[in-house]
């Protein structure tokens, strides 16, 4: 079972809402399928800022039992008691757990920050569209990184291409898309909300990248937060979690 929900948590079902300009201002927008269906029974719509919000409270289907010496057990079965037992860190004895649990708290985060999206002026993301063409403007923290090699690689990228060498990409939806790389990297990319993260008028977009490996049992996620300040220019990094 633990190891259904985890893959369940990786596999994203996207599609992300219009977006509402009311004068001047760009409303933000959420991924109406926010990657729920590893947490909850029935997937979540959450396609408004309440609803995104009221991911954090919601149980989950299932309990996890933490532990911390000389306190009781805490049991974590939302977002919100997630981060309080890692607050005050409780711990889980079994690998298999601490993995799905980090995991989930990246879910959590990735969820949190698309809460805290406030309306735009402005935005450069109209052209954002997956494809080949991507990799080139993206930040190369969105590589798949797994040896020290990849590592010292890193410091010196200057795009998710240069790391990576995507040779094919399947669209999945208009918001998501399987990205191949020439070492057997797969990464599944999906756009889960639009807006303004860092209050400075311009619209950001958080993104979040499943990584496997063909053929082999690696897997790996993370989200991040990157904006683009004019409309030629590559996309940077704010946040990668």
């Amino acid at each position: 079972m633990i190891k259904n929900t985890l893959l369940l948590a990786l596999t994203v079902i996207s599609s992300t809402a219009c977006a509402n300009i009311a004068g001047n201002e760009i409303a933000p927008t959420y991924n109406l399928k926010s990657n729920t269906r590893g947490l909850f029974i029935d997937p979540v719509t959450s396609d408004s800022l309440d609803q995104v919000n009221m991911l954090l409270d919601k149980q989950w289907y299932f309990t996890e039992v933490l532990t911390f010496d000389g306190k009781p057990d805490m049991d974590v079965n939302s977002c919100k008691t997630l981060s309080k037992a890692t607050n005050e860190n409780y711990k889980s004895t079994s690998y298999q757990t601490k993995s799905i649990l980090k995991t989930f708290k990246k879910t959590c985060s990735t969820w949190h920050d698309m809460g805290q999206l406030t309306p735009s002026k402005e935005s450069f993301l109209s052209s954002f569209k997956h494809g080949l063409a991507l990799p080139k403007q993206m930040p190369p923290e969105l590589a798949l990184i797994i040896s020290n090699d990849d590592e010292r690689r890193l410091a010196k990228a200057s795009s998710w291409e240069e790391m990576s060498h995507i040779k094919k990409v399947e669209p999945v939806t208009d918001d998501q898309a399987m990205y191949y790389d020439n070492s057997g990297g797969i990464q599944r990319l999906t756009i889960m909300a639009k807006g303004d993260y860092n209050q400075d008028g311009i619209e950001d977009i958080i993104l979040r990248m499943s990584n496997s490996v063909e053929g082999g049992s690696y897997s790996s996620s993370y989200s991040y937060i990157v904006t683009r300040l004019a409309a030629d220019a590559p996309y940077t990094l704010i946040k990668q979690f």
